[in-house]
Order: structure tokens, then sequence, then C-alpha cells
């Protein structure tokens, strides 16, 4: 009976060692290595400069104190592990205290990496999101902060870290590395209804349905959701079934919460700030910055539309002699208020169409300022405007013009008098329909095609007209140059518009 116990304490001990370790090491930052960029043993400077972190000592705590010089400033400290266990799914937390000073910029957080035994980047997770109101700014005293992320069987390694972006001064202290088997958890009655509704969601709508087998990913999202209490405990294994739908080509879909809905709709992104369009006169030229816009208020809406149209309005009046409009920058958001804006540049009111799974389509519109679709009256610009001429266009496209920027160059194949230069874009080239969930969170889930205004359907990335090598690290922007050539050597048509 004695030798029973202690072979029992023992395994025991064993397993709480894996569950509260996971094989990290020097979590309490005690341990000091000369060599080490960050001072600290087995923690590793991915981003940033030496002096940017440093360590100190603070109400009797060793404590890691990262620093960013201006709002751009990126600080990225991490160390990595081999996964305990790769026979089942499990939920890994890490947590810290945390406390910051002048925080400007995106922000200061937490972050969890996940990759398979190539290496390759499985899921991440950190305090930001698509929307999100978590990421820590300003002055803040001590607090808790924890995240979370499902580690699938193929997880090999795992990273984990503290990240800054931006200005001001932000530390660190008790940190903890948590992992939860599922195996035994049950769902709570709320955790059935949520999960089953997403379920629903993506067998009846994702693209890549026919691919995945959801009475297994049910069955395990139901045990990462577990005893939930309250909608949000729901929401780590609404994320899972969204990641899990990546190997079957899904790169496109996420989930929103309620929280970054409202945040999304009132402010827009707390990630990315609205950056409006620029533009100026190149080589006789009209050239439009269109950046993404990623917020759904209508009234930054319109405002950028609007600066849109301004624009095109100012450069037309200079006597230019063709348009360049750069996508190369613009990683999507809202189609809306870049189609608006652009709008005078289209020689057709249908720019394309979003086919989903069962053949529906639902094209988009624009005719004198007002951005419509198929059952949707849409919105108009404050004051739209119309261009006598047809002037060649140039459109700019990238690896990062990704989808609504795809959307926006999409719309332009077939216009009259237009040719897309550079590089082929990111292949988002599907269309994200949202769903909304009981609590108001929504799930936005790839579940249309694109199509030009001829039905051409686009898969992957769209490959420009002509393809021009990218020299990024050169002080020439080749692109540019084969645009205003081209421009210069085209005639403009005249339009009755």
């Amino acid at each position: 009976m004695i030798k029973k116990i202690s072979t029992t304490l023992i395994f025991i001990i064993a397993i709480l060692t894996t569950v509260n370790g996971q094989n990290f090491q020097n979590l309490d930052f005690q341990q000091k290595c000369d060599s080490a960029k960050t001072e600290l043993c087995y923690w590793d400077l991915s981003w940033g400069g030496k002096k940017s972190v440093t360590t100190e000592i603070i109400d009797g705590k060793s404590v890691i104190a990262i620093s960013g010089e201006n709002e751009n400033s990126v600080c990225f400290v991490e160390q990595e592990a081999n996964s305990s266990d790769t026979t089942r799914v499990k939920i890994l937390s890490i947590s810290s205290f945390v406390k910051s000073e002048g925080i400007m910029g995106k922000g200061a957080g937490l972050n969890i990496g996940l990759y398979d035994s190539d290496g390759i980047l499985i899921a991440t997770k950190d305090m930001g999101g698509f929307y999100s109101v978590d990421w820590i700014t300003g002055t803040n005293n001590w607090k808790q902060y924890a995240i979370a992320i499902v580690c699938p069987k193929e997880t090999e390694k795992i990273k984990i870290g503290m990240i800054l972006y931006g200005k001001g001064t932000v530390w660190f202290s008790d940190f903890e590395v948590k992992t939860t088997p599922i195996d035994d958890r049950k769902p709570s009655k709320l955790a059935l209804q949520y999960i089953s509704s997403a379920c629903d969601i993506i067998v009846n709508n994702s693209l890549v349905r026919d691919s995945i087998n959801i009475s297994s990913l049910k069955e395990i999202a139901l045990k990462i959701a577990g005893p939930a209490k309250k909608y949000s405990d729901c929401f780590l294994a609404v994320n899972y079934l969204l990641e899990s739908l990546r190997p079957f080509g899904d790169h496109h879909s996420f989930f929103m919460s309620a929280a970054e809905m409202k945040n999304w709709k009132n402010e827009g992104s707390q990630v990315s700030k609205i950056e409006f369009p620029t533009y100026k006169g190149i080589d006789s030229c009209g050239y439009i910055l269109v950046p993404p816009f990623h917020g759904g208020n209508a009234k930054l809406m319109t405002a950028y539309a609007d600066s849109l149209q301004k624009g095109i309005q100012n450069l037309s009046n200079s006597k230019i002699k063709g348009w360049i409009v750069d996508l190369r920058q613009n990683t999507g958001g809202n189609m809306e208020p870049m189609i608006a804006g652009l709008g005078p540049l289209f020689s057709s009111e249908k720019l394309g169409s979003l086919v989903d799974v069962n053949g529906k389509s639902d094209s988009w519109y624009y005719k004198d300022g007002r951005y419509y679709g198929d059952g949707y009256k849409g919105w108009i610009v404050s004051k739209p405007i119309k261009l006598t001429s047809f002037l060649p266009i140039a459109v700019l496209t990238g690896n990062q013009t990704g989808s609504s920027g795809e959307v926006v160059a999409i719309s332009f194949i077939g216009n009259s008098n237009t040719k897309s230069f550079g590089q082929p874009t990111w292949g988002l080239t599907t269309g994200n329909g949202s769903f909304e969930l009981k609590d108001g969170s929504q799930i936005f889930l790839a579940s249309t095609i694109m199509t030009d205004r001829n039905g051409n359907q686009y898969t992957a990335s769209i490959n420009p007209d002509f393809l021009i090598e990218d020299k990024t690290n050169t002080n020439t922007d080749e692109i540019m140059d084969a645009a205003i050539k081209w421009i210069f050597n085209t005639k403009s048509k005249s339009t009755n518009r």
C-alpha cells in the first residue's frame, strides 16, 4: 500500500510539472546570462535592440522591462520549448502581471505561437486579434493578463513571449504557463448550444465544408468549451473550429467577439487605425494611394470615400495624362468606402460578384456616387463627381494586396483603358460572410468566391497584366516607372458620363 501511494504521488508531481511548466524555464526571470541579449537565460530577443530590454528588481521580484523609442518600435522577447504531449489536444495558457508607462502605438501584451514538426506556424495568439480592445496602452499599475490557445495534436514546438509595439515602457513579472487537458471535460448546456450554432454555420456555408469532418471537430470543440458558464468561455472553441479550416485552404475566416464588433462599428480597428488616402501628381499622372480600411463606422466610411473623390477631382483639374491607383499596401478590411471613393474611375455599374457554395451570386455596384449590392441599397458619398473622359488607369498590386484590397483590384478587371502592374496579390480571394452568434459575436467565414464583372472566378493570387519585379531595396520604383510609361503610350477615351 505504501509503495502504491508513493508511485501515485510521483506520477501526480510529474503531471503537475508538465502542466504548469510545459518545459519552459526561468519564468521568474532569476537566472542571468551575460551572453543573452535579454540578460536572461532561455529568453531570446527576436525583435528590437539590446538596449530595449533590461532586468530590474521591483518589490523584491525580478522583472523584465521592455522600452520603445517611437510608435513604430517593435520588441519581442520569447522562448521556445518542445510540446510535452503530442498525443492529445490541450489548452495552453500564459499569464503575467504587467505594468506600463506612457505606451503609445499598437500596445504591449503576451504572445503564443504553435509550430508543427516542420517548423511551420500552426496558430498564433496574442493580445490583439482583428479588432481587439485588449492591447495594453497608456500608463497602468500592476495587473494580471492572460491569453490561451488550443494546441492540436500536431503541435511540436511552442513559443511564448512578451511584446511591445510602440513607444513607452512595459514591465512583466510572475510569468506562468499552464496546460489543461480536455479529455474529461463535459460541455454545459450553454456550450452545447453555442458550439452547435457555430458548427451549423460552418457546415452550411464554408467553402471547405466538403473537406472537413465536422462531427470530429465539434466533439473536440465541445470539450474545449467544457463547463462554460458564459459565452466568452466558448470563444476559444470557436477559434479552434476556424483554425481547423486552415489545412484545407481557408486562410481567411476569423471570429470577432461582441466587444470587438462594437469597437469595429464605433471606432474602427484599435490594431490598425484608419489611414486616409493620399494623392499627388507624378510626372503628369494622378497618383492615388489607397490604404486599407479596417472599420465599420458610417461617418468614417463616408469621410474616407469623400477624400478619395476629392482627390480624384483635384487631380483631374490639373490636366493629368492618366491615373495610378496604388493598392500595394492595401491589406483589406471594409471594401465599401474603397469602391465608393474610386467610383468615378469605373467604366461600368457592375464591378464584380461573390458566389457562394450553392452558386448564388451577390454583386457589388457603383453608380452616381452610390455604392450598393444585390438586395442592399447601399449609401452615397457626400458630393459625387463625374469625369468627362476615361484617361488610362494603371493599377499597382503586390503581395500585400489582400482580401478587400483584392476586391478593388478585381473591380478594375475589364475596366475601360485599364491595366495592372506589379506582383501577384496576396491570394485571399474569398469573400467573408458574416454570421451572428447568440451573444452578438460574429463568425466571418470564407463562404464565397470572388468573380470579376465578366464572371471570371479568382481562387488564388491575382496576376497583374504586367509582371514587374519589386525591387524594394533600391531607390527606384520600377513598377511605378512601368505604369507611367504605359500611360504615356496610351490614349484616353471619351465618355458620356
